[in-house]
Formats: structure tokens, C-alpha cells, sequence
């Protein structure tokens, strides 16, 4: 056995059964022979059986079927602060923390993605220097879109708005593939209805880049 055959079978026994939904005990009733070499042999930083990294190899339709078991009310998670556990993954990742800032290639969008699935993750159990962490690389990252994607332009100004969602997403993220793809669908949905606060030009001077923004659209287009 090896992760390949895991997912094989997994992805099979998810369209032989089709279940609303599914979860680590399903697995573990279902494929028994994969689920005993997932627990054993892919693990994150914590040791824990890595789920995020099993569901993420799984056909895009049954990605959408996961929900883990076994998370608690907002009212019932444990609020705490440990710089440990998130220096763990920071230290972890530490050279690619820029992706946040700067997105080079495709490759450098997939750590960013993952770096923020492994943060949210922490941030999810109550670990609050997580979430502020988490919430400060996001700003950095939403900005960007904001001032270069068109599609966000009614976000421009709306600053506590941002954060708001960022915390709502990380709150209720539980996995459907990418988190930075779902959290610019927020956005992106949220924003349709947003009462533009500052008028632009596309010759005003961008605040991230320098440069005019008509000339950020002509080079990406």
C-alpha cells in the first residue's frame, strides 16, 4: 500500500457508495486497508494524520463531500494563545512567506495556498497569535487583488470590511480545494453589492507597485 493505492481506493469507494458526505470513520469503515496507512504514514507538523493533504489528492467532486468530524462550536473552542505551535509552521516555511507579498510562478501560488491552509488550521482550534498571523498575511495578499483585480475594485477602502470577511473564512473554511480561492469567491460574490468609497483613475499611481494601474491592465491582459 502507498498513498497512490490510498487514494484510489478512497476515490473509488466514494463513487461506488456515493455518500452525502464523508469523514476519517467513513474511511476508516469503508477503506480500512487505506485508512490504517494514511494514520501511520502521512502525518503534518503536529503528527496528526494529514487530511487536508489526503482530500487535496482526491478528485475535485469528491473533495466537496468532506466534513470532518469532531469540530466543536464556536461557543466550545478553547481560546489560546501558543507561540510554539505556530512557529512550527512558520519556521516550517519560513522562505516562502514572501508569496504572500509576491507570487512569482504557479508553484509559488500553491505554497501560499498551502501555508494558509496549515495556518487557518491552528487558527480554527482557538490558537489567536495563529489567527493574527494569519489575518495580517491575508491583508497583505487581499491588497494586492484589490488593487489589481478589477473584479475587487468596490472593496477599495473598505478595510474593516476585509478583515471581517478574512475572519469569516478562516472560521468556516473546512475544505473544498484552494482556501485563497475561496476566500476572493467571498470577496469577490460580497462585493457585488459594495457602494465604491473612493473614486479612481486608471491613471492613478498604485500603491502596491508604483506604477499606473491602466499599465498593471495592459500587461496582464
Amino acid at each position: 500500500m502507498n498513498l497512490e493505492k490510498a487514494i484510489i481506493n478512497i476515490n473509488r469507494s466514494l463513487i461506488k457508495k456515493q455518500p452525502i458526505s464523508f469523514n476519517p470513520v467513513w474511511i476508516k469503515y469503508r477503506c480500512k486497508v487505506s485508512y490504517i496507512f494514511i494514520i501511520k504514514n502521512i502525518k503534518n507538523e503536529f503528527n496528526d494524520p494529514d487530511w487536508d493533504y489526503v482530500v487535496s489528492r482526491l478528485e475535485r467532486c469528491n473533495q466537496k463531500l468532506w466534513l470532518k468530524t469532531g469540530r466543536r462550536n464556536k461557543k466550545d473552542t478553547p481560546i489560546y494563545s501558543d507561540k510554539d505551535e505556530l512557529d512550527v509552521i512558520l519556521k516550517k516555511y519560513n522562505s516562502k512567506l514572501y508569496t504572500f507579498l509576491a507570487c512569482q510562478n504557479k508553484d509559488d501560488k500553491c505554497i501560499c495556498d498551502w501555508i494558509s491552509i496549515r495556518l487557518v488550521r491552528i487558527a480554527q482550534k482557538g490558537n489567536l497569535l495563529a489567527k493574527d498571523k494569519i489575518i495580517i498575511l491575508l491583508k497583505y495578499l487581499v491588497d494586492q487583488w484589490i488593487e489589481y483585480d478589477r473584479s475587487l475594485f468596490g472593496w477599495k477602502g473598505y478595510n474593516e470590511l476585509v478583515i471581517e470577511h478574512i475572519e469569516a473564512c478562516i472560521r468556516r473554511f473546512r475544505y473544498a480545494g484552494s482556501f485563497l480561492g475561496y476566500l476572493y469567491r467571498t470577496l469577490e460574490y460580497s462585493g457585488r453589492g459594495l457602494v465604491p468609497l473612493e473614486k479612481f483613475s486608471l491613471d492613478d499611481i498604485s500603491n502596491v507597485s508604483g506604477k499606473r494601474i491602466i499599465d498593471i491592465f495592459i500587461k496582464n491582459s
